[in-house]
């Protein structure tokens, strides 16, 4: 499994990528609006300022079009990746627009000029693979959304990994949508290739009261720490 962190926050960015965990950082209109961002591209550039300070290999970031308009979208994705000049750009495309008509060219065109997309707001299996058959480097599941729609997660999950095994794709499923730690696990188990995951689970995942209880009993057998 390859972690990705779901944020747009600075801080929380600068604190896990000096820890190698990471893998890519996505980010959405909804996150650059709870971190107070105004400016996105002032805002991503800023990320892959720490992203170069801290890893030798370029990591994903995930940035999303500001249109429902085909057109738009190619327009902002080319001038997004041209702008931040930056090799991990991956430019998410939605997979609907807000009429319901499907962005699949739109998909298969940014990937026939070779940028990177990250379809995001995929429900379904099928929403995931056509946009894995257009060209998508990413297909973005949101787990915790399709369970509000009566659907289960895990199985669209299973589903979307085991065609885009048998088609042998090259996409990579990304589950995003994660309300609970458990949530990462299950998103694993079911073939995800990334989750990614908000700041605040990454230390209750992390958290292990024995892990302490261990660390306190060497100290104190060392003579370091006093009962």
């Amino acid at each position: 499994m390859k972690p990705f962190l779901d944020t747009a926050d600075l801080k929380e960015i600068d604190r896990w990528l000096k820890t190698g965990l990471l893998d890519g950082i996505t980010t959405n209109p909804t996150i650059l609006k709870n971190a107070g961002v105004t400016e996105p591209m002032t805002a991503w550039k800023q990320i892959v300022e720490l992203i170069r300070k801290y890893t030798p290999i370029p990591i994903s970031l995930s940035v999303e079009v500001f249109s429902d308009s085909p057109d738009e979208m190619l327009k902002q994705a080319k001038s997004f990746v041209n702008e931040l000049d930056y090799e991990g750009t991956t430019i998410k495309i939605p997979i609907l627009g807000t009429d319901g008509t499907d962005r699949l060219a739109v998909i298969r065109e940014l990937a026939q000029q070779e940028i990177a997309v990250n379809c995001t707001a995929c429900i379904t299996w099928f929403q995931a693979f056509a946009a894995a058959k257009a060209g998508a480097k990413y297909v973005s599941l949101l787990y915790r959304r399709i369970m509000d729609t009566g659907l289960d997660g895990s199985a669209e999950i299973r589903k979307t990994r085991e065609l885009i095994d048998q088609y042998r794709l090259p996409s990579e499923i990304i589950v995003g949508s994660i309300r609970k730690k458990n949530d990462v696990l299950r998103a694993y188990e079911a073939g995800a290739h990334i989750v990614t995951i908000p700041t605040k689970f990454l230390p209750e995942l992390l958290m292990n009261k024995m892990s302490v209880k261990t660390q306190k009993q060497f100290l104190k057998d060392a003579g370091v720490l006093k009962e």
